[in-house]
């Protein structure tokens, strides 16, 4: 991938592969869209270009609309996998760690799905948690969703074998465009399910045991469904995404409301939490709404 136009294809590929949970769900985009609903003069900034984020923005209206990302690949792909007119958003390259001074109270609605995980904690989040509360205006909302592991006795085998089992035995059932889509939703809660258990006790995760697990599922689904469509759906979803350096991911940090709502606290604000039925483990998408604490 050399060319910006090659990353672009790639990341678009990828991303197309791929649904809810790792995209936003429903109930995921029904809150942003509430929250966003508020304001009647809507100015939002987008930490990323989420395509379905992009397009709700569009959809609601705003006046303004900015979305920041790092890299010209993705937003290329994300603005091929759009499906609103994109003519009106400011596409900013750059990283959402570096303060930006004309952002400076320039925003009331600040959205981010699952940006956090690609962020150190707590030090990076609470670095974005600040430079958010510059961003937004005195009545302002951060809408933002992560992913963690809530309470309970999770087993990476056993859901990993029924989701699975359960996958085979509906696709006995199927043509093959439905089993195709069935296999990108069963792939798609498999990326979820990797993260089980490999949480630490400082909120980052295992990579060792990510890359593990990743690669593991790679050689099983290749034999199991050696299909080249469903291979590049395999390949989507375990071997590119959020794997953009060899012997790591870029999945760093999940951690559960409370650490969140502490550290949202902390850097002066108050927030709201939302925790999200997403499958395959319901509550571990979660959203805040946060607004400046007064």
């Amino acid at each position: 991938m050399n060319t910006e136009n090659d990353q672009a294809q790639h990341f678009a590929n990828v991303w197309g592969k791929l649904t809810a949970p790792v995209k936003p769900s429903e109930d995921g985009l029904r809150i942003y869209r509430e929250e966003a609903e508020r304001f009647s003069d809507k100015r939002i900034l987008i930490l990323g270009a989420t395509p379905e984020l992009v397009d709700m923005a569009v959809e609601s209206g705003a006046e303004k609309i900015v979305s920041i990302e790092r890299f010209p690949g993705v937003v290329a792909a994300m603005r091929q996998l759009g499906k609103k007119d994109w003519s009106s958003v400011d596409m900013v390259i750059g990283n959402w760690l570096e303060d930006r001074p004309d952002f400076h109270s320039a925003f009331n609605c600040i959205l981010c799905d699952g940006g956090l995980l690609f962020l150190e904690y707590p030090a990076q989040w609470g670095q974005l948690f600040r430079i958010v509360r510059t961003y937004l205006e005195p009545d302002g909302v951060f809408v933002a969703k992560e992913w963690a592991e809530p309470p309970g006795i999770w087993d990476y085998d056993r859901m990993l074998q029924d989701h699975v089992a359960a996958f085979k035995e509906e696709a006995s059932r199927l043509n093959l465009e439905q089993k195709h889509r069935a296999y990108i939703k069963l792939l798609s809660e498999l990326r979820i399910i990797v993260f089980v258990n490999a949480t630490q006790d400082d909120g980052s995760f295992d990579q060792d045991l990510l890359i593990e697990r990743s690669d593991r599922l790679i050689e099983k689904f290749e034999k199991e469904f050696p299909d080249n469509s469903m291979i590049g759906i395999t390949h989507a979803a375990f071997k590119y995404l959020a794997r953009s350096q060899p012997g790591t991911t870029d999945t760093v940090a999940g951690v559960r409301y409370d650490r969140t709502s502490e550290l949202l606290a902390q850097n002066g604000f108050e927030s709201r939490y939302f925790p999200l039925p997403d499958p395959p483990i319901p509550d571990s998408n979660y959203m805040f709404a946060a607004k400046l604490s007064e």
